[in-house]
C-alpha cells in the first residue's frame, strides 16, 4: 500500500499546506512548503489537488526511506520536485 490523502484533509496553513495522509490504520502529516506549491493565480486548493498524485509520490518515498522531520513530519520542498538544475541533469 502507500500513502494517499485522506479526503478533506488539505489545508493551507501561512505559507505552506498540510494533507493528512493515510496507509491503511496509519496517518501521517505531511507539509508542503511554499516553495513546492503550485505556483497558479486561481485556487490553491485545486491545484494541489491537481498535482495530488506528485505530492503522494514523493511523500510516499519520503515515508518509505525514514525522511522525516524533527517533528514526525513528512516535509516537500522544491527539491523534491525538481532536485538537479537543469544543468546536472543527464
Amino acid at each position: 500500500m502507500s500513502l494517499v490523502t485522506v479526503p478533506g484533509k488539505i489545508r493551507l496553513c501561512g505559507t505552506h499546506a498540510v494533507l493528512v495522509m493515510a496507509e491503511g490504520n496509519l496517518h501521517q502529516a505531511v507539509c508542503i512548503a511554499g516553495d513546492a506549491l503550485p505556483s497558479s493565480t486561481g485556487d490553491m486548493i485545486q491545484g494541489l489537488i491537481e498535482r495530488l498524485d506528485l505530492y503522494e509520490g514523493i511523500a510516499d518515498r519520503k515515508f518509505v526511506d525514514g525522511e522525516l522531520a524533527y517533528d514526525g513530519r513528512v516535509w516537500i520542498t522544491s527539491s523534491d520536485i525538481d532536485p538537479l538544475p537543469p544543468q546536472n541533469r543527464l
